[in-house]
């Protein structure tokens, strides 16, 4: 039994279970906030596409370090953003990223 996805009515844009219990296992409450808000203050639109998902990469200062992460966006027609997924990546992923224009500005 699946629960229904988060909604942002601010932003618009849907927010599910995956991508909350993936943000949360991070150990440092600071670390989620900061990420949470960068997130929620650059993430933009995103053209429908029905076939695959985005990944698109960010990047935040936590303690005078770089914390790299990657979340999956889901964009269907008729419907809000939805962010599918979260994870910590290494910065030669996030320059990967940056290469493919895949990343939060």
């Amino acid at each position: 039994m699946g629960l229904k996805p988060k909604y942002i009515k601010d932003k618009g844009y849907e927010v599910e279970d995956d991508f909350i219990d993936s943000l949360s296992e991070l150990s440092d409450i600071t670390l989620k906030i900061l990420i949470s808000d960068y997130i929620d203050n650059n993430l933009k639109e995103y053209p429908i596409n029905e076939l695959t998902t985005y990944v698109v990469g960010g990047v935040v200062i936590h303690r005078d370090e770089p914390v790299y992460f990657a979340i999956e966006i889901l964009r269907s027609a008729g419907e809000f953003l939805t962010l599918t997924d979260f994870h910590i990546i290494e910065s030669d992923e996030y320059l990967d990223l940056i290469n493919l224009k895949s990343y939060i500005k």
